[in-house]
């Protein structure tokens, strides 16, 4: 697995999985503001890894996947993770669980206070983009329970219950290598992407189709629990869309997930199509509204992301990377001498 993604900005706001990622692990919490080299450091923790001959998991950030918010280092279970705000994280045990490396040590205050004015109302109009962006991401959640309650006046609960057993029941229940909680999906400047199928490498696929998003997840959840009561190991992945609810589930040689269409099993025949086919009409509003909402999302990072910059580079101007390079590669040689 190249890239798993922890955090999400969703519906429900922020959410991450951090504690689970980093359960049973030596974690270097990394301390700091924005552009200090935080994601640089964890880059080359993966690097010094992989020169090594370990291999890695790259968590990227969630506003912004050509950077790092962490990385576990398979094997020695070593993750270096930026614990500042929004997922703010210490040790349990000093010393013992892990350790912090503040890196704003290396910032010259004298630098900064000038810019304390324009750098909170760069935080403000960040923290308003973002409210804007998890209310455009509600609307799309709301969009879309419009639509289930509309497929769920035409449901055929016994026709559901039939198609969760067969499915269970084809399945190869072997356990995954580890149990896994991450988002399939994330929300940028040019829009709504989903990469679940990364997750599924070359296990076998199975689609659970069909038009209701309601249907399949409680699809994956009667599986999910029945997974449970059988002590199944399993890799649970969520949607930022619908947060609390699974998109894909992976087992260790098959990995179950949403699809609108495709070959696999299809959910839509739980419900009488025939007398949906009236509501059609209203059906494609609500979808026309989910885009138009996505679209005014991705705007709104956009919008975040343009104040972020600002405030990197400002943070940038007023670091002492030359006697950060030097700490950090005393801290990487001592860190990895120890295994």
């Amino acid at each position: 697995m190249e890239r798993l993604l922890i955090a999400g900005n969703t519906a429900n706001g922020f959410v991450n999985f951090f504690s689970d990622f980093i359960s049973g692990s030596r974690t270097t919490f990394l301390k700091g503001g924005s552009g200090v080299g935080k994601s640089t450091f964890i880059r080359e923790f993966g690097s010094k890894a992989e020169s090594l001959g370990y291999s890695i998991v790259k968590v990227p950030c969630s506003s912004d996947m050509n950077s790092l918010d962490a990385i576990k280092v398979q094997g020695l279970n070593l993750v270096m993770l930026d614990a500042t705000n929004p997922h703010v994280f210490e040790p349990e045990l000093y010393g013992v669980t892990g350790e912090i490396f503040d890196i704003g040590r290396y910032l010259k205050p004298d630098k900064l206070a000038p810019k304390t004015g324009i750098l909170n109302e760069l935080l403000d109009t960040k923290r308003q983009a973002y409210k804007c962006m998890y209310n455009e991401l509600k609307c799309v959640n709301l969009q879309y329970q419009n639509i289930d309650n509309i497929y769920y006046a035409y449901y055929d609960e016994d026709k559901f219950n039939s198609l969760a057993k067969e499915i269970f029941n084809s399945l190869d229940l072997t356990c995954a290598d580890n149990k896994i909680k991450g988002f399939a999906d994330y929300i940028a400047g040019d829009g709504y992407h989903n990469i679940a199928l990364e997750y599924a490498g070359d296990r076998q696929i199975v689609n659970i189709c069909g038009r209701c998003n309601l249907a399949k997840y409680s699809i994956l959840e009667y599986i999910a629990s029945r997974l449970d009561k059988k002590k199944v190991r399993y890799e649970s992945y969520y949607t930022t869309l619908y947060p609390d609810k699974l998109y894909a589930i992976g087992l260790k040689n098959m990995f179950l997930v949403c699809a609108d269409k495709g070959d696999g099993y299809d959910t839509d025949i739980c419900f009488n199509m025939n007398k949906i086919q009236s509501d059609v009409p209203l059906l494609l509003e609500h979808r026309h509204c989910v885009n138009y909402n996505l679209k005014r999302a991705g705007d709104y990072y956009l919008r975040s992301r343009v104040a972020h910059a600002q405030i990197e580079k400002a943070y940038l101007q007023a670091m002492d990377f030359k006697q950060f390079e030097v700490d950090k590669e005393i801290y990487l040689d001592n860190l990895f001498s120890k295994y």
